[in-house]
């Protein structure tokens, strides 16, 4: 296959996690550069198709819409599945605008970013123990995939297939053609269902990417940081095992050459951060958009019908969507309290120690060196979606609180 395989720093190819797979399950993975042209035609084939059957999804559900406007809960159930399916419409083009930016994000990340045990051992060890915290968090996405489907089978195994009342996956109404008649059944049933698989992967493949990227970003940072506090007896070891005179004008040379070499790091590491801030971007306004909205209507969904067992579908859309908001928002909040301790770690890197030790020109130059640094890092890093919503804890807190008012007016319109 002509996909694009990312490589580590040493050229090995990464193993990919199952939830990436949901990128190329949605033919959005990137290709390589040199991908076939019959190999591109047959993505491009299949995507069109996806699109296609996303489309006709939600034209019958606004159909349905039309049709039992006055029935709140079942408008309701009907609207929760059409937002999700004109958020990920849009998605897929924004992955398409962005093949060739995800493509290089990736190279970059694996190349530069990812830590791996030669970096640090202990640092490699507590991010293993996150990504296996992200993996559960992000498996359990597919919950109420699995759940949805199978109760789909079901109920029309309950019906029967002569049933002339056939339910379908979604709420869903057509007047062009004959839904309920075998073959369109079959069709409509293929569909609907690979559309749900589809919105699932796809927002699994997302989350786990954007968390990744923050954490290994977070991360890198961290390391910043502790290699600040160690400056001073790093430079002290650079002149012992080196051929230089241990003076104190040699160690003010290699505590700078230090700090100009953290400094540098930083840098490289702030314009991934920009570069990565530019991909999700969207990503983060649809997860804080369209999620407050999806939480409330499946919300007063669970409130709404009777207890049966279709109460674990929408359980477990609340708490998979629940957990979105507190996962990315976590990542988030984590990349801004590190980005924000950096300034401080430049600060209190003992350079004092040296100003005792240094002419006036030595510290002169040493001092002008952490003020610039200091200065360079005065603003933390935030993620955001489109700059409407910083991803932090406050951010998510605000949304968890909107979705709860909505829900509150949903139920107060059912009621009149």
């Amino acid at each position: 296959m002509d996909y694009f395989v990312p490589l580590q720093f040493d050229n090995r190819p990464i193993k990919l996690p199952i939830q990436i797979t949901g990128y190329k399950f949605n033919c959005l993975w990137p290709l390589k550069e040199d991908a076939s042209v019959l190999w591109r035609l047959f993505n491009n084939v299949c995507l069109s198709v996806s699109v296609l059957c996303y489309i006709g999804t939600i034209l019958g559900e606004f159909t349905f819409i039309a049709e039992n406007i006055s029935d709140i809960p079942a408008v309701a159930e009907c609207l929760c599945t059409s937002f999700m399916g004109v958020q990920y419409i849009i998605r897929i083009f924004v992955l398409l605008s962005r093949q060739r930016p995800l493509r290089q994000l990736l190279r970059n990340f694996y190349r530069d970013i990812y830590f791996t045990d030669a970096d640090d051992a202990a640092l490699c060890k507590e991010i293993n123990s996150i990504i296996r915290f992200i993996n559960i968090f992000t498996q359990f996405y597919y919950v109420p995939m699995v759940l949805i489907l199978g109760l789909y089978v079901y109920e029309v195994a309950s019906v029967g297939m002569a049933s002339p009342d056939k339910p379908f996956i979604y709420r869903m109404s057509f007047r062009w053609y004959d839904a309920q008649a075998p073959l369109q059944f079959i069709i409509t049933a293929i569909y609907s269902g690979w559309l749900t698989i589809s919105c699932v992967t796809i927002w699994t493949a997302e989350d786990y990417t954007l968390c990744m990227v923050l954490c290994h970003a977070s991360f890198r940072y961290k390391k910043l940081r502790l290699d600040l506090e160690q400056l001073l007896e790093t430079a002290r070891a650079d002149l012992r095992s080196g051929e230089t005179r241990c003076t104190n004008l040699n160690l003010h040379i290699a505590f700078r050459r230090r700090l100009c070499d953290i400094f540098q790091r930083q840098q490289r590491l702030n314009g991934f951060v920009a570069e990565a801030k530019a991909h999700f971007t969207h990503q983060i306004f649809y997860v804080m958009s369209f999620g407050v909205l999806l939480l409330c209507v499946v919300s007063f969904q669970f409130q709404s019908s009777p207890i049966s067992v279709e109460w674990s579908k929408y359980i477990s859309w609340i708490i998979s969507q629940t957990s979105q908001f507190l996962l990315i928002g976590y990542f988030g909040q984590m990349l801004m309290d590190e980005t924000t301790e950096l300034r401080n770690s430049f600060y209190c890197c003992r350079w004092e120690d040296l100003l005792a030790l240094g002419d006036l020109r030595s510290n002169k130059l040493l001092l002008g060196d952490v003020q610039f640094a200091i200065m360079n890092s005065q603003e933390p890093i935030v993620f955001d979606g489109m700059k409407f919503f910083p991803l932090t804890y406050s951010t998510v807190s605000s949304a968890l609180r909107s979705a709860v008012s909505y829900f509150m007016f949903l139920n107060t319109m059912s009621e009149n």
